[in-house]
């Protein structure tokens, strides 16, 4: 089981109705992207995170490890969006008005009026985001999940193609975790070379196993006379 779905199935809001997480989730997810105040932006995101951490019942350390991932992701997309880089004799040719400009020969970073603003509000909009989809997944399992969704009368092969990608999402992490640690025993990480070597090794066979697995979850599926329709209580 993903850690993922053991904090779902075990946290404090686990007994509530899932109707009023996944409606609570999804309109801290439309306030985050229709939003545009800094202050409403930063309290929503520091209630969610509190919320999910104290009132929910995830600890601390495994949160902050499940938001770092994105928050890299979501950095480098602000830098991008905050400065403008390139090569030119004028950056001003650019059509950018510059509060700060540095020019190395021809390579320019420039920090355009407004960006630093336009881009925090991103971040922010990114991050309470990120926040509110981690309250849903952290909080509702899959199965209550499905639930809902075929209250509201979501097409049946959306509710398909979602268990897939989840299930795929779980069969991915389960086998990847698998095989580095199988590696890891091995020594496979001691140094820079066996580690990139290692790293090589474990995306084919991860690849290789997934299909491997996938064939198994199709003939399972078989078996069951699976009809297209995910069934829960």
């Amino acid at each position: 089981m993903l850690i993922i779905d053991r904090f779902a199935y075990t946290n404090k809001f686990s007994n509530s109705s899932p109707y009023l997480r996944v409606t609570i989730s999804l309109l801290l997810i439309l306030l985050s992207i229709v939003s545009l105040n800094v202050y409403f932006l930063c309290l929503m995101s520091t209630g969610i995170i509190l919320t999910t951490i104290f009132g929910a019942g995830i600890p601390k350390k495994s949160y902050a490890k499940m938001i770092a991932a994105p928050a890299v992701y979501l950095l480098i997309s602000i830098f991008t969006v905050v400065f403008t880089f390139g090569f030119s004799d004028n950056a001003y040719t650019e059509g950018f008005i510059y509060f700060k400009q540095f020019q190395i020969l021809n390579f320019y970073i420039g920090l355009a009026e407004g960006a630093a603003q336009n881009g925090f509000i991103l971040g922010l909009r990114a991050l309470s985001g990120i926040a509110s989809m981690y309250f849903l997944i952290l909080t509702t399992p899959c199965s209550q999940q499905i639930k809902v969704m075929k209250k509201i009368k979501l097409p049946a092969v959306f509710i398909e193609l979602y268990v897939l990608t989840y299930r795929f999402i779980a069969i991915f992490f389960e086998e990847a975790i698998l095989i580095h640690t199988a590696q890891k025993m091995r020594f496979g990480y001691d140094g820079y070379k066996n580690s990139m070597n290692s790293l090589a090794v474990l995306i084919k066979i991860l690849f290789v196993r997934i299909m491997m697995r996938f064939k198994d979850m199709e003939a399972i599926l078989e078996l069951k006379h699976f009809d297209g329709n995910f069934y829960v209580d």
